[in-house]
């Protein structure tokens, strides 16, 4: 490991992690993404991620104990060959996203999969498809849940926010380096490729759309999730076989959009583990489109800002 150095504000070295912390076009353009903290890098190195670059606060090494999160990355690093620096005192703080990134900061291959690799249908859990949703914490939940709830993969469309952003990789807790992850132009091509497979694709809507208990999950199903803002685009909902709302309570205007599609991921799940599957096949009547669950400028809406 590298003696600890000084980097400038100019330094080419903090620039480039600032730009993959700051930018999606900038992690694009490279293939390669930032995971900050010693836990969620230990994660990655779990999941057989390759780490191109290991970027270890020198001070907050030598204070972490035997066994500790931020020892166990830098050992599995050193191990495998991973160049691995040592900074001093505040230069990743300067570098990353948060301001307090715990001592560590690691580089990875940006890993997407096709949505063909979702095949064959035989794949046990569902596929979860995010349409538009702006808010870096609720892609994150989602793909949080998604893995919890035993999905397939997670299909990334429209103008969705990036999964391999700072902010959604923390609130992903180490998912989006273990589910594969598609990326598509459009949400009406993803759900149409997915049907192409023979799933059944089933949209959430804010209102109007059969109780998630009441529609049959078990099968090779995609859920569907629309903006917080605006809910899922007409054209989307127009081409999905099936809309599902979950009931509230009198009053109650909407659901937070990572809440609502966690809720249907997990009823999913329920079912499969069931004896008996849903209570009962239904079709939903017409509903107007949108999953509407949180208004724009609530101020419950997770993620960060």
């Amino acid at each position: 490991m590298a003696e600890p150095v000084a980097l400038s504000a100019r330094n080419p070295t903090l620039v480039m992690l600032r730009r993959l912390s700051g930018r999606r076009s900038a992690r694009l353009e490279a293939g390669a993404f930032v995971i900050e903290g010693p836990v969620v890098v230990d994660e990655a190195q779990r999941a057989g991620v390759t780490l191109d670059e290991l970027y270890v606060d020198a001070e907050a090494l030598t204070a972490a104990p035997p066994g500790a999160a931020l020892r166990r990355a830098v050992d599995a690093a050193l191990a495998v060959g991973t160049p691995v620096w040592s900074v001093g005192p505040g230069v990743l703080a300067r570098a990353a996203d948060t301001s307090t990134p715990q001592g560590l900061l690691a580089v990875a291959s940006r890993r997407t999969a096709a949505v063909e690799a979702f095949a064959p249908l035989g794949a046990p859990g569902p596929v979860l498809v995010l349409v538009d949703l702006a808010d870096p914490g609720n892609a994150g939940t989602l793909l949080r849940s998604a893995e919890a709830a035993g999905a397939a993969g997670v299909v990334v469309a429209g103008s969705t926010t990036d999964p391999f952003g700072p902010k959604a990789v923390r609130a992903a807790a180490g998912s989006v380096l273990r589910l594969p992850v598609a990326e598509v132009p459009g949400g009406v091509d993803a759900v149409e490729a997915l049907r192409r497979q023979g799933r059944t694709t089933v949209a959430t809507v804010a209102r109007g759309g059969a109780a998630p208990e009441d529609v049959d999950l078990t099968g090779p199903v995609v859920v569907v999730v629309g903006s917080e803002a605006h809910g899922l685009d007409p054209a989307v909902v127009a081409v999905c076989d099936r809309r599902v709302t979950v009931p509230l309570a009198p009053g109650v205007e909407s659901l937070n959009a990572g809440v609502a599609g966690s809720l249907v991921l997990f009823e999913a799940a329920r079912q499969r583990r069931g004896p008996h599957g849903a209570r009962a096949r239904s079709t939903e009547p017409g509903s107007p489109a949108g999953t509407d669950w949180t208004p724009a400028g609530s101020p419950d809406r997770l993620g960060d800002r």
